[in-house]
């Protein structure tokens, strides 16, 4: 900054204007990049004001809104907070009046989402769906939505520690439904205009923002305009009756603009003497009357805090965590976004068991900040992530991601002792933009699968239920530690690890047949027949190609086994099973996985990933394969021991053999001489998304945990 712009005053509007403080200027003078100058090395001040009110030592700061880059800026402030905010300044906020009495707990109950809501909506635990126009509830039931970084709570908590003096004046923007009232779309929470980007430059947008008409309808009009007014008369009295002390405004635009609009129709110091002079009624004082609309600090339900709240978590979980000063809101932004987009891959690889590649991570940031892009943002909202999540990999990673984004900062010390309240997005905006994340993708009961049917499947008894159980049986999970007779599986995953197998003998057939197709030069025979095809393929020998059916036959295909694991990590996957088959199924399972015990995610419910299974059509004429001592002789390792207990339960010819890691000579051998052969598939061939969702299963405590257990499945 040169030294004769110091000295000048930054004109914002015909009554605002900035001036430098040297003083502050002096500890950044090395700093050419520090983020909000406006703020922490200088003052905004009303011309107006300082006209009628002599010696009056007033500072505004205009709060933009939920802005990342305005949280940025404020918490550069200085850590000197006293050179900043002297002992004896009172701070004026906008919020309403009604929360006065509460304006403590509100600052030292940051970070936590709370709400300021009446004893109606308190006592009713709920704020009631109305067909009332949205002015009409602000006014009978007003509700205030205070989030994790909502930028006046941020800003009081830092100064708070040098001042006990917090004065709530009014005001209508921090009404939860200001957002609806306000004329930007609600998507436009991160459209910043692009001269933000540079640092400093906050003022240049408050000078277009002062020039801009805010136009209501009549109604709407008539309210807004008498709380703002009421909130500017309030102001500038306590001004008048503290002007000896310095004061800083903490307000929003509106309010901003209506101090300077109310100031501007006053022609002398007579005029706003006497206006000022009067006293004027209180809104807290004409509600007090029947008690009915003073606000409690409560907290909003986990679920719809999450629909209000402007930024993404982690943006205010790495905000709140960062101990130094911040020199560009975009870098830290892609830092922090980065991070998210890391922890989210990790906990996606642990569940899924597939990690996200360099394809796909590219794929995901080009999107997503191509749909931002499109609507004008120069950074996505929590939509775009959560859209691009699930349309470039899949509700998978998109439902991980919803945990980075709403897994906000809580206080301990007053969250649990506030009341929870629950006002529904819904029951304010009529049309909002959602987008449909599963809890899991998982296998649903009621998922449709497009793939072959299966007559048993397909053909359940109707009649047949199992008796629900309550959650509370099960909370303590000490099924798993005594010798349950009752585990059973969860339906939905039999049935696709059955179908998975059916499609996959299916193809390997088709497969089979077409590998027995052999093309060779014309010699002394014709085979089979010409083939137009080759021939033409392979004219530039000039030679004539026939086709040879070895065999049309199909390959007759009994067990599918599959194996996940090295044979060398057996150790990992101790618990060895045999599953009968049960009325949905069509198959006897076998399988080798990790400890159920060590897993559990819900009451009656626990996880375990496969290290290999094998799925043995019916009918079968082995109870459990793992017991067999033929198979425990020559079997070397668990993977040997589902395949020969494949070959040895059924009377099929061939062993159908898919995994990673060929078999063994020393078992292909032995099937051999009994008879029978293996066809090896590789398992990187088959779909990702259908090995991923047969790699992890569940175990029930009993058929009645069923009911609830898809509450919990892939979720924890």
């Amino acid at each position: 900054m040169k030294q004769k712009n110091l000295d000048k005053k930054i004109q914002i509007s015909e009554n605002y204007f900035f001036e430098f403080d040297k003083n502050l200027l002096e500890k950044f003078k090395n700093e050419e990049s520090f983020l909000g100058w406006e703020y922490t090395v200088g003052k905004i001040h009303s011309a107006l004001l300082e006209k009628f009110i002599p010696h009056c030592n007033v500072t505004f700061l205009p709060i933009m809104g939920s802005s990342l880059q305005e949280n940025c800026i404020l918490k550069n402030l200085p850590e000197e907070a006293e050179i900043f905010l002297p002992k004896n300044m009172q701070i004026l906020v906008d919020w309403p009046e009604e929360g006065s009495e509460i304006i403590t707990q509100i600052i030292k109950s940051f970070p936590s989402c709370v709400s300021l809501a009446t004893h109606k909506t308190v006592d009713q635990n709920a704020y009631i769906e109305s067909n009332d126009s949205l002015v009409n509830q602000i006014q009978n039931n007003p509700v205030v939505f205070i989030e994790s970084l909502d930028s006046r709570r941020f800003l009081l908590n830092k100064l708070s520690k040098n001042t006990s003096s917090v004065h709530c004046i009014g005001g209508i923007e921090t009404y939860l439904q200001w957002q609806i009232l306000n004329k930007m779309s609600p998507y436009q929470n991160f459209n910043i205009p692009s001269e933000l980007q540079l640092s400093g430059a906050s003022l240049t947008w408050l000078q277009l923002k002062m020039y801009e008409v805010f136009s209501f309808d009549n109604d709407t009009h008539n309210f807004i305009h008498k709380k703002l007014e009421k909130a500017v008369y309030k102001t500038i009295q306590h001004i008048i009756a503290h002007n000896s002390k310095p004061i800083l405004i903490i307000c929003g635009i509106e309010l901003f603009k209506k101090i300077e609009n109310t100031l501007k129709i006053i022609k002398n110091k007579t005029e706003f003497n006497n206006i000022f002079s009067k006293k004027v009624v209180q809104i807290k004082k004409n509600q007090d009357k029947n008690n009915a609309n003073n606000l409690l600090l409560c907290q909003p339900s986990k679920e719809t805090a999450s629909d209000y709240i402007n930024l993404p978590s982690f943006f205010a979980n790495d905000l709140l965590k960062l101990n130094e000063k911040i020199t560009s809101w975009l870098d830290f932004a892609r830092h922090s976004f980065a991070q998210a987009f890391i922890r989210t891959s990790d906990r996606y690889a642990e569940w899924t068991k597939f990690k996200i590649n360099a394809s796909q991570e590219r794929d995901y940031f080009r999107f997503v900040y191509r749909l931002a892009k499109d609507r004008n943002m120069i950074f996505p909202n929590t939509f775009d992530l959560l859209l691009s999540a699930s349309a470039v990999i899949d509700s998978n990673f998109a439902f991980e991601f919803l945990k980075e984004c709403k897994d906000y900062p809580t206080n301990p010390n007053f969250v649990a002792a506030l009341p929870v309240v629950d006002f529904p997005l819904n029951h304010f905006i009529k049309n909002t933009a959602k987008i449909s994340i599963q809890k899991f993708e998982t296998l649903q009961s009621k998922k449709t699968f497009k793939k072959a049917k299966l007559k048993s499947v397909d053909k359940i008894k109707k009649f047949y239920k199992p008796v629900p159980v309550n959650e509370d049986k099960y909370a303590d999970n000490t099924w798993v530690n005594e010798d349950h007779p009752y585990s059973c599986s969860f339906p939905s995953e039999d049935i696709f690890m059955e179908r998975l197998a059916a499609n996959v003998k299916k193809n390997m057939n088709e497969k089979i047949r077409s590998q027995e197709i052999v093309f060779r030069e014309l010699q002394a025979d014709f085979c089979d027949g010409l083939d137009l095809r080759e021939t033409i393929r392979n004219w530039h020998k000039e030679k004539i190609i026939i086709k040879d059916l070895l065999n049309v036959g199909k390959a007759d295909i009994g067990a599918v086994v599959f194996s996940f694991a090295d044979s060398q990590k057996d150790n990992l996957y101790s618990w060895k099973s045999f599953w009968l088959a049960e009325q949905h199924d069509d198959s006897n399972l076998m399988f080798y996985a990790t400890p159920f015990k060590d897993n559990l995610i819900g009451p009656g419910i626990a996880k375990s990933e496969f290290g290999g299974f094998a799925v043995i059509p019916l009918p079968s004429a082995m109870e459990n394969p793992w017991g067999n001592p033929f198979i425990s002789h020559y079997a070397q390792n668990s993977t040997e021991c589902l395949i020969l207990a494949g070959a040895l339960s059924t009377e099929h010819k061939s062993i159908l053999f898919i995994s990673n890691h060929p078999p063994s000579q020393h078992i292909s051998k032995i099937l051999k001489q009994s008879g029978k052969g293996i066809i090896y598939a590789k398992l990187d061939e088959f779909p990702p998304e259908d090995i991923r969702l047969v790699r992890t299963f569940h175990i029930l405590a009993e058929a009645g945990v069923r009911e609830y257990a898809q509450k919990y499945i892939r979720k924890d």
